[in-house]
């Protein structure tokens, strides 16, 4: 903290890159408000510090502050350095980026979209900034179920990484990693799992164990191994990731909280009810206060509450859960998402339970069943 700021800020950037959150966060918040008091508000150093401390919310996942910094930022940087400045068109991906986390997928696809083009048109198709940008947009397609449009885009940047930045480029291990996620979305697990494995070899010698990007390469792989059905396989690295995510990003990180929940999940599968139901109370409860009420990380949490209550024949408690779960996923899913589907699922078994046969009927009509 005794350096000089702009040693400070490179130190803050380091410890970013490398997941050491609490001391980059140290600081580059430090250098920010120095730079903010000495220079102004709408110095471009000022306006570079601002980006970083930004981009650490994102990582500490906090969204609604990465959001509000990262619209004051772009906002700041178009009226500095204007609309197609590199680094406003940076600003606007990382913005697109936090919109993603914070469920608002429509926004995000729309801005990544605008910001596509532009770095399109001015720096090509095959620039490291473009295939950035576009690697960004298989993530709002996922959760928009535009899984054959994500794997597409997947492929491509993966195949351009490799040829420009080599096999074991750390871009090229993220695209590989995104392209396992997409995978699993498409239901395709073991393609999946030779893609996850595969970067965590690399991602463990570039990286080491506790890196924030190899916690979430390993995470994806314990939902693959739960979807194959190699339960304890999920476990472990499921509790691996836990103990790890808690020790790194504390117990209210959302990641901390979506891997509680998919090991809830795994424990579900395994007829581990009572220690399911713990966990999913607290992810519930966590992600409610982190991420609203509707957000889909929170209602996705919500359904699988609804289910375990369902196996543990809490019948009326499980329709409590499920039946405004399902109402706010109309609302934000089509109608073949594989979550929206699961609840339905969900409720109408509860309502069988509970004698609501027309009730049940009716949804399974929905279902097609």
């Amino acid at each position: 903290m005794n350096i000089v700021p702009d040693f400070r800020h490179e130190y803050g950037k380091a410890y970013l890159f490398a997941g050491k959150l609490e001391k980059a966060k140290q600081l580059l918040q430090a250098v920010l408000e120095y730079r903010k008091n000495t220079l102004g508000d709408d110095h471009p150093d000022t306006l570079a510090a601002m980006h970083w401390v930004a981009w650490l919310y994102e990582a500490l996942g906090k969204f609604q502050e990465a959001e509000e910094l990262g619209i004051l930022l772009v906002n700041k940087r178009r009226d500095v350095l204007g609309e197609h400045h590199p680094d406003t068109l940076e600003s606007a991906g990382d913005l697109a980026l936090v919109l993603a986390r914070l469920g608002r997928l429509q926004e995000a696809e729309e801005l990544i979209v605008a910001v596509l083009k532009t770095r399109r048109h001015i720096l090509g198709e095959t620039h490291p900034d473009t295939l950035t940008t576009i690697s960004i947009l298989p993530l709002t397609y996922s959760g928009l179920r535009r899984q054959q449009e994500a794997e597409a885009l997947d492929l491509e940047v993966l195949e351009r990484r490799r040829n420009i930045l080599g096999h074991n480029h750390p871009d090229t291990l993220l695209s590989m990693a995104n392209l396992a996620v997409t995978y699993n979305c498409l239901g395709r697990f073991r393609e999946a799992e030779v893609l996850a494995v595969a970067v965590l070899q690399q991602r463990k010698y570039l990286l080491g164990e506790n890196h924030p990007e190899m916690m979430r390469t390993m995470s994806n792989l314990a939902f693959t191994y739960h979807k194959l059905e190699r339960l304890q396989e999920a476990e472990d690295l499921g509790i691996m990731v836990l103990k790890k995510r808690r020790g790194i990003l504390g117990d209210n990180h959302p990641d901390t909280l979506l891997t509680m929940r998919n090991l809830a999940m795994t424990y579900n599968k395994l007829e581990r009810l009572q220690e399911a139901e713990t966990m999913l109370v607290e992810a519930l409860e966590r992600l409610t206060e982190l991420l609203g009420n509707s957000h889909p990380d929170t209602l996705r949490t919500q359904s699988n509450l609804g289910a375990t209550l369902n196996k543990l024949e809490r019948w009326q408690e499980a329709e409590d859960l499920l039946v405004p779960a399902l109402e706010k996923q109309k609302d934000l899913l089509s109608a073949s998402h594989p979550h929206l589907i699961d609840t339905i699922q969900n409720l109408a078994d509860t309502y069988t339970k509970l004698g609501k046969l027309k009730e049940a009927e009716d949804l399974n009509e929905a279902l097609g069943m």
